[in-house]
């Protein structure tokens, strides 16, 4: 389903990344699993639980090391390959209980279907992102939200495929039901279309909610975002809500029976219960960061637990008990749900997925750190409150560190301000940089143009269109103007890409212009014919469509050849907020 213009329905896509979310976690009904697997196979109850372990470990490798896969690839095909690996995971393991095989077991479920969990996570979290500029956080709660509320939904009908078909017959069935959905899902799965916004959406004033839509930090790249000491901010906060969650998880029952007396039928109810808190944290909380941002959403998260974590060994009654560790788990799941949103605003949405990825390395490491060091410390105190009391700890280290990444913002607010302030008040400020002349760095002359454009205070109109004419503009020259060189190359010797070009912004009082130049053979690309329909639909040949692009949605294209170099000018009125078929005009030099 669609739209009459041709742009997807972007609830659709949420309810695409919820189904792919819903069977990837059904990874939280592991421990259904547990004592079938040790009673048809013989194994100890701990060489069973290491198979989740390695699932989740693998889920946060997967998703730090395959985030450049989604990003290049894009959401369908990478929730596709996301289907297969989980897939084949679940089924595989079926034929691994079979011939009683644990490490067979291990392979399948912990490091195949773990792969299968990573992409599938953060695939469609990182296409929503993209889809809800004015609802980040609600868009990945919805998702998220999925994958915290999957083992409810799960849990009774693995039990149910037990008893009726048998437990390698479950996984076979479980394999199939979830490769159908993530692998149908995955296709309606799709970034927005360039320049694409919200109706009524304005990046800078007010929306259709009456509340002001926040500008991204800055846009990066990943490999720059890992630079930034935000970055770890948020790797360190994560990792430390995410430990004491797990641990929590890991503990419920016999803490419960512990500290406030809980019969085992009471404690099991319980934890039951612990699931469906958790999953409604993520949406919750998820949707309200939307209002009050991402860093108060944090802080509100380690003083609440703070807190709690302190009251837990205290209380007597098992009502304020319950409620105590159901508010936890909200903050835990919350986390999860937040995380996406607060990478996007820090950091931008170009690399999200890739730089998701790698924050998600705390979730690994937390799910091997959290029951570990629970159980140690258990051991070594000898009771559950020693456990809470360095919880209490962790999370203010973690509040401290919510506050330090706040100083973060703020001075990256004041100095992109401060940036802006000079260009707008300047007569004339330009930037320059020098690029190599190959394809793959058309993003990096879209993020050098995107970034200097924002600074220079463009309209979000007009800094797409300066940035779809500029990449346009560095296309036609790596496939064009230097066509003969890189074909000689390929036939006789290793392509030497010493070729470059140059692409230059300018800020003046009423326009924003990019100029990209290059030494390759005089050439006029405005001379190019305008690319012919029949040629198009029949042949698929679109020679002459990019050209035809920069001169529609640019004010201003003008072409020059200067000192043994082609110039392409291309400029954009800085009040033409609306983009009318025709207005633009060309000067054509002789060349």
């Amino acid at each position: 389903m669609t739209t009459q213009q041709g742009i997807k329905n972007r609830w659709l896509i949420a309810a695409s990344a919820v189904g792919i979310h819903l069977s990837i976690g059904s990874v939280y009904a592991w421990s259904v699993f547990a004592k079938p697997i040790i009673s048809q196979c013989g194994w100890g109850l701990k060489d069973v639980q290491i198979t989740f372990s390695i699932a989740i470990l693998f889920l946060g490798l997967s998703a730090a090391f395959l985030g450049r896969f989604i990003e290049k690839y894009g959401p369908r095909k990478s929730g596709s390959v996301a289907s297969i690996c989980f897939g084949l995971g679940i089924a595989g393991s079926g034929v691994a209980i079979y011939v009683k095989s644990l490490y067979l077991l291990y392979l399948c479920y912990g490091v195949l279907g773990g792969i299968g969990l990573g992409m599938g996570y953060i695939a469609p979290v990182s296409t929503l992102v993209k889809w809800f500029p004015d609802r980040r956080g609600l868009a990945t709660g919805l998702a998220i939200m999925g994958f915290g509320f999957a083992a409810l939904i799960c849990s009774p009908i693995i039990q149910r495929l037990i008893v009726t078909v048998g437990l390698a017959n479950t996984f076979y069935v479980l394999g199939f039901s979830y490769f159908t959905i993530m692998f149908l899902s995955s296709q309606y799965l799709a970034p927005p279309q360039a320049g694409w916004m919200p109706k009524g959406f304005n990046a800078t004033t007010a929306s259709a909610n009456n509340k002001k839509i926040r500008d991204d930090l800055s846009q990066l790249m990943a490999n720059d975002a890992v630079k930034t000491r935000r970055f770890y901010w948020l790797w360190g906060m994560l990792f430390i809500n995410i430990t004491c969650g797990i641990a929590i998880i890991s503990v419920a029952s016999p803490m419960a029976q512990e500290v406030v007396g809980m019969t085992p039928v009471q404690a099991a109810f319980m934890v039951s219960l612990i699931g469906l808190f958790n999953g409604a944290g993520r949406i919750v909380w998820a949707a309200l960061s939307d209002y009050i941002g991402r860093p108060n959403t944090y802080t509100a998260f380690f003083v609440i637990q703070i807190t709690a974590f302190f009251f837990l060994p205290k209380v007597t009654g098992l009502l304020l008990f319950q409620i105590l560790i159901f508010i936890i788990m909200t903050c835990y799941g919350g986390g999860f749900a937040s995380i996406p949103a607060y990478i996007g605003d820090l950091f931008g949405t170009r690399q999200l997925g890739a730089i998701h990825g790698y924050i998600l390395t705390a979730w690994a490491a937390a799910g091997l750190a959290g029951p570990f060091f629970t159980a140690w410390v258990r051991e070594t105190t000898g009771t559950y409150a020693g456990t809470l009391n360095i919880f209490v700890a962790l999370f203010v280290v973690a509040f401290i560190i919510s506050m330090l990444i706040r100083l973060d913002i703020r001075q990256l607010v004041v100095a992109t301000a401060s940036r802006a302030k000079g260009l707008r008040e300047g007569p004339l400020q330009e930037m320059e940089r020098r690029f190599t002349a190959k394809l793959d760095e058309i993003r990096n002359v879209s993020d050098f143009i995107t970034e200097f454009a924002r600074q220079a205070g463009l309209s979000p109109r007009n800094i797409h269109r300066v940035q779809l004419a500029a990449e346009e503009a560095v296309a036609h020259i790596c496939n064009y103007v230097y066509l003969e060189e890189k074909s000689i190359n390929t036939c006789s010797y290793a392509y030497d890409d010493t070729q470059h070009l140059t692409v230059r912004a300018r800020n003046m009082p009423g326009a924003f212009e990019v100029q990209v130049s290059d030494h390759g053979p005089g050439f006029n690309p405005l001379s190019i014919a305008p690319p012919d329909k029949v040629a198009i639909e029949e042949a698929g040949d679109f020679q002459g469509l990019g050209m035809h692009l920069i001169k529609s949605i640019m004010d201003e294209v003008r072409y020059q050849r200067a000192d043994g170099k082609n110039v392409l000018t291309m400029s954009a009125n800085k009040k033409s907020e609306e983009i009318p078929a025709g207005t633009h005009t060309t000067r054509n030099p002789p060349v």
